[in-house]
């Protein structure tokens, strides 16, 4: 209850997006390989200052070319630090050059072994994992092979990828849906597509993504238009580029035509097929606005899950959080759910 009460103060929409707890202390551990072509990288490990940590926590990043070092990432790691638990966060290969591919779960497992190896770690105690977005897919996994793992908690994690994709690229028709994730899909679709230069095509996308992604007012078409343009001006593949990025062009169409030769990459890297495995309890959150995965995700992936509980909220969105404006129409529904998901995210670190 301390934990979560912690975490309260620091995640709740009383509290400004940019304040950040100072009595933590973070260092890089490096994950070594542990079989021949395995890939070394980095994690960061939190650990509150003035007192032992009394639970841990894999935190498993989002697609996000930054990993750890999103300063938004890196101040929920801090958090929960605060509250007393030690977190241990990769930069994950795959997620670093914005690629979801089936290695990220050997790789979670990785992390989950350093956290493990970790001195600091609290006896009699689990670890749980706690996953945001896509980074769902390597948890999921992780948690249905390892049996040391003590909960997994999901947030804005997705059930279905095909789903997801057309998504980020169309939305539904009745929601609004972020543009700036459009190149991303095709980036990890780009062995479908007929490319003149791909290299030169994906470092465009790449530089587009760190020139617009966590400024809300890029997702604007007089904001994110110009700078495609220019991007593209000198590309070979200049109208692709822009179809791609939504600029110009049919991109939903585009997508259409590339998922059936994808079928089969798109196949292994669905969460279902590893979500039955998953013995330990499990906790599913989701933003009811969120604009990248819709909430709906989080029906499919608790129902698959065999021990698992689910909470929706209007508090979090993808990337932040809303003011108590916002939550004052639907106040003690929200109440509700903060509760249970602070509390959720306090118990996965502290399982025994």
């Amino acid at each position: 209850m301390r934990a979560a009460a912690r975490l309260g103060r620091w995640l709740g929409p009383w509290t400004p997006e940019d304040a950040v707890p100072h009595r933590v202390h973070r260092r890089a551990v490096p994950v070594p390989p542990r079989a021949p072509g395995e890939r070394p990288f980095e994690a960061w490990v939190y650990r509150p200052l003035d007192r032992p940590p009394t639970g841990a926590l894999l935190v498993v990043p989002g697609l996000h070319y930054l990993g750890p070092a999103d300063p938004r990432l890196d101040r929920f790691c801090r958090v929960l630090a605060d509250a007393g638990i030690l977190v241990l966060c990769p930069f994950l290969p795959d997620f670093s050059t914005m690629r979801v591919e089936p290695t990220l779960g050997p790789d979670a497992e990785r992390a989950f072994d350093a956290l493990l190896g970790l001195p600091e770690l609290p006896r009699r105690r689990r670890p749980g994992v706690f996953s945001i977005s896509f980074g769902c897919y390597p948890a999921i996994q992780l948690a249905a092979r390892r049996e040391e793992v003590g909960q997994l908690m999901l947030f804005g994690g997705y059930a279905d990828f095909r789903d997801t994709l057309r998504f980020c690229v169309g939305g539904d028709g009745e929601r609004a849906h972020d543009p700036l994730n459009m190149c991303v899909v095709f980036l990890n679709l780009l062995e479908h597509l007929e490319v003149k230069d791909p290299g030169a095509l994906t470092e465009a996308w790449l530089e587009y993504v760190r020139r617009t992604w966590g400024r809300p007012h890029m997702k604007a078409p007089e904001a994110h238009a110009p700078l495609a343009r220019a991007l593209a001006a000198r590309l070979p593949d200049r109208d692709l580029f822009l179809e791609t990025t939504g600029v110009e062009g049919d991109a939903p169409a585009l997508l259409e035509s590339l998922l059936p030769p994808a079928a089969e990459r798109i196949a292994r890297l669905e969460t279902l097929r590893f979500a039955p495995e998953v013995r330990c309890p499990a906790v599913v959150a989701h933003g009811r606005d969120d604009d990248v995965i819709p909430w709906e995700h989080a029906e499919r992936l608790a129902g698959a899950l065999p021990n698992a509980r689910r909470y929706v909220t209007g508090m979090y969105a993808h990337t932040g959080q809303s003011g108590l404006r916002e939550l004052l129409p639907q106040a003690r529904d929200e109440a509700r759910a903060m509760l249970g998901i602070l509390g959720a995210m306090a118990g996965a670190a502290h399982q025994p």
